[in-house]
């Protein structure tokens, strides 16, 4: 017996040691690992961040004492690595260079040496850039000027600020990016310029400038445009305020030589609303044609696609991308200089994967703290941060590798070819949307339209969805066709023969003269109206009865319609929400409409204008019901048609509302039309004293709360 328990001892001791172990070693690698996060799509038009797999995991980092370097890499501003493999660290605000070798294993400073012998002073750089001849080009801000050196740092040439018709008298001269294009050209962005790209040809001369973002109007600017125009005076236009669009603050050229382009954030009261296109690829003509794919599997341009967080973490800082590098098989790589996060977007502008972070610290390898530039080196990222005097050099991982090479297939259309592929992506990252994307497409172009179904619907890509299940629906017709005609036939004769039977022997299915009032409103609006105002054949049952149905076809509308015509997120879905722009509507209006008709003399009761406007909605009721049944097996092809069909019933709906009015008011047409703008106003104002009145006892419960836990404590 003892020798039993002394076992079962043993065996504790063992288990707890080997916890401890568990737990040890998920922490040291969490300690070196980054915040590694992805946004997948869900219903509502919106995205939701998900935990991700890590394509990119933090190798090493650098700094001064790594290489046995006295003086710590001050003043970081920018760092770039050529086509050979060199990487440059410019410390512009300590005027140094920092030189290091294809594999970090050697750094030198290079010393920027004039014609004259002496070295230059370059405090306040803030870019670099090394092109193909080794040339090294610096953006030397606060002198005002671009100094061109060999690889050893003897300035070949300066470039100052250019003399031309296009430089307005106001431009100020402060080069803080550059970068060269492959026919030779160099671009060159100065700081507060909103006019785009300084270029120069390949023999240095100015030649105009490039690209350049704009302000987005919205109506509301519009208008205001316009009473400005009225209005204005000259102590008025001095104390207006221009709204300017963003300047770039990085650039880069991808592999065909497109200009990419980020934007960082600006909180200034001149400049327009900028939460959105914050990356650009500009054509030759200036346009941006980066295009974002849609769930419809149609493209957008990326000036409409928010690449940052809509809600940041507690502790974050202000958003805003400030690096941004293009990698040889075209995907785009952007710097997050507050909350230090490195996104990666395909060409098509969905999110591989955002890791990084150090918003709240940044003492990890992988984190940072003032993050200011990143560049690429074949497939490593090497970030570079002020704060912490170092550079950081991140190795793709074989998940990372993998799902690149995927999508590159998925994007040159070989679907099956990239099958594979997607399925070990999943094995290693069950919440990758992109490879059930992917799948799904491999599904389809395989015949396979019901595996194609499902994972269409994972991925939510509604066009290969709507692809597939055409194919379905198509097929199905075409195997059962003459069943279906047959049961078609015999159901419409069964129909007439029915009405034929019923007509013959004079036998009335509706006995009840309200109820058959409320069948005749659709066919006879005018007559049916007046007896229900004069003969008083208006139901309150048959009016409840719509109004619950209408509820009741709402909320169906909302979670039963099918994928396609799908567009709610049921987890975040509130009846209540249904409730009271459904039912709540129609008894504020009920009840407006009767207040203000009173006032315009309007012959209706509560009861009549309730009823008559239940029987009116009747038409959008039941077209809610077979809206339900048609998206169940209608495709996207079809929209159309449902659309139309909307509209018609609408109007028809709106048709019956007004001679509703007309007859239990008495009212003529127009008189219908002006109180009704009335009444809308009147349930905009009760809503909103609804609101008030919420908030205000919301904030009275709060004070009685505090007021409470005061008491309690003390």
């Amino acid at each position: 017996m003892r020798g039993r328990y002394k076992n079962l001892f043993k065996r504790i001791i063992i288990c707890v040691f080997l916890i401890i172990a568990v737990l040890a070693s998920s922490f040291s690698v969490s300690a070196a690992s980054s915040e590694t996060f992805t946004r997948v799509d869900v219903p509502g038009d919106t995205t939701e961040i998900r935990l991700s797999r890590e394509m990119y995991s933090a190798s090493s980092e650098l700094t001064s004492a790594t290489f046995g370097i006295s003086d710590p890499f001050d003043g970081i501003t920018d760092i770039f690595c050529n086509s050979s493999g060199d990487t440059y660290l410019l410390c512009g605000d300590e005027s140094r260079l920092w030189q290091f070798n294809s594999d970090y294993t050697k750094c030198n400073e290079i010393k920027i040496i004039n014609s004259d012998g002496n070295e230059e002073n370059f405090k306040g750089a803030k870019g670099i850039f090394c092109d193909d001849n080794n040339l090294l080009y610096i953006a030397d801000t606060e002198n005002q000027r671009i100094l061109i050196t060999d690889s050893k740092g003897n300035v070949k040439k300066i470039l100052q600020a250019p003399t031309s018709e296009l430089i307005p008298d106001d431009f100020l001269y402060q080069p803080s990016s550059v970068a060269k294009d492959g026919q030779g050209f160099l671009y060159v962005l100065s700081l507060g310029c909103y006019y785009g790209a300084l270029i120069y040809n390949p023999q240095y001369e100015f030649m105009g400038f490039y690209g350049s973002n704009t302000v987005e109007s919205s109506a509301l600017d519009t208008l205001s445009f316009l009473w400005n125009k009225l209005t204005s005076n000259d102590e008025k236009k001095s104390a207006s305020v221009k709204k300017l669009p963003y300047s770039f603050a990085d650039l880069c050229f991808d592999p065909e030589d497109f200009m990419v382009t980020c934007t960082g954030s600006l909180s200034s009261s001149v400049y327009g609303n900028q939460n959105v296109g914050q990356i650009k690829k500009i054509s030759p003509s200036g346009d941006n044609i980066l295009m974002k794919r849609n769930l419809k599997g149609d493209f957008e341009s990326s000036s409409g696609v928010d690449f940052l967080e809509k809600e940041k973490p507690e502790g974050a800082k202000v958003q805003e991308i400030v690096s941004v590098a293009v990698s040889e098989d075209n995907y785009i790589f952007a710097l997050d200089k507050g909350n230090g996060y490195i996104y990666i977007y395909d060409p098509q502008c969905n999110l591989l994967s955002a890791f990084g972070g150090g918003y709240s610290g940044g003492n990890r390898v992988g984190v940072f703290k003032t993050p200011v530039a990143l560049t690429l080196n074949n497939d490593s990222i090497i970030v570079a941060d002020n704060e912490k005097r170092s550079i950081t050099i991140f190795k793709s991982t074989e998940y990372g590798k993998l799902i690149r090479q995927a999508e590159n297939l998925f994007i040159k259309g070989d679907y099956l070819e990239a099958k594979g592929l997607w399925n070990k992506v999943l094995k290693m990252n069950r919440n990758c949307q992109l490879a059930y994307r992917g799948l799904s497409m491999a599904y389809y172009s395989e015949g396979d339209y019901q595996k194609a179904l499902k994972a269409a619907k994972k991925a939510l890509d509604y066009s290969v969805y709507d692809l597939a299940w055409r194919e379905i629906v198509t097929q199905y017709l075409a195997d059962n066709f003459i069943a279906i005609f047959i049961v078609l036939i015999l159901f419409i004769g069964a129909i007439v023969a029915l009405l034929l039977f019923l007509k013959r022997k004079n036998i009335k299915l509706v006995k009840n003269p309200k109820t058959k009032l409320y069948l005749r409103v659709c066919v006879h609006p005018f007559d049916s109206f007046e007896q229900l105002k004069y003969k008083k054949l208006g139901s309150y049952k048959i009016a409840i009865a719509i109004t619950v149905l209408f509820y009741i076809a709402s909320v169906l509308n909302v979670i039963a319609s099918g994928f396609l015509y799908s567009n709610t997120l049921l987890r975040n879905y509130n009846a209540l929400f249904t409730l009271a722009s459904s039912v709540g509507l129609l008894m504020l209006w009920s009840v407006c409409n009767w207040l203000i008709c009173t006032m315009f003399n309007g012959k209706g009761t509560f009861k009549d204008v309730y009823v008559s406007t239940c029987y009116a909605i009747s038409p959008w009721v039941v077209f809610l019901f077979v809206k339900v049944i048609l998206s169940q097996f209608l495709p996207l092809s079809s929209s159309g048609i449902v659309t139309g069909f909307q509209n018609a019933v609408l109007i028809f709906t709106f048709f019956l509302l007004c001679v509703a009015l007309i007859k239990i008011h008495e009212y003529d047409f127009f008189k219908v039309l002006i109180t009704s703008v009335v009444v809308i106003l009147m349930m905009i104002l009760v809503v909103f004293v609804i609101l008030m009145c919420a908030i205000l006892i919301v904030q009275f419960g709060s004070f009685i709360v505090s007021i409470y836990e005061e008491v309690v404590h003390r």
